[in-house]
């Protein structure tokens, strides 16, 4: 008699041992958890300056300040002209916290894969790609300690 009372339990319990976890109560999807944290680097596509010429009149009007990287690469400033995005930096030569964070994440993405490959040119990048991370991440503690 009491193996039946087990079994009956087990045939009641059972199918809620398997519920996957977004079904147990949480608020959120696991991919709007996922977008919230991308938040920093966020509208930076619409004021970087992508193309040759835009990076060139950043380059030309604000110095080197404005790039991490070699040559034109890795801007942290945002595209001369830009009137739209947040505020006082669009347009200027200050440097934009959401191009920092760009780069810095792009920096880190571009080491790791570098990093995999073998030979002198995959290692010089990939040094290359951790010196422009260490200078983002440098930059991004000042601008957030003020």
């Amino acid at each position: 008699m009491k193996w039946l009372y087990i079994i009956m339990i087990l045939y009641i319990l059972l199918p809620f041992a398997f519920v996957p976890y977004y079904l147990m109560g949480a608020e959120q999807s696991r991919s709007s958890r996922s977008r919230s944290s991308h938040r920093t680097s966020r509208k930076w596509s619409r004021d970087a300056p992508k193309s040759v010429g835009d990076r060139s009149a950043v380059l030309s009007k604000c110095g080197r300040r404005c790039f991490l990287g070699p040559g034109k690469t890795f801007p942290i400033c945002a595209r001369l002209g830009s009137g739209t995005g947040s505020g006082t930096r669009s347009g200027t030569c200050k440097i934009d916290p959401r191009g920092v964070a760009a780069a810095y994440s792009r920096a880190r993405e571009w080491a790791s894969i570098t990093a995999r490959k073998k030979g002198k040119k995959a290692s010089r990048a990939h040094r290359r790609y951790t010196a422009v991370a260490r200078r983002a991440k440098a930059i991004l503690s000042k601008l957030h300690s003020r």
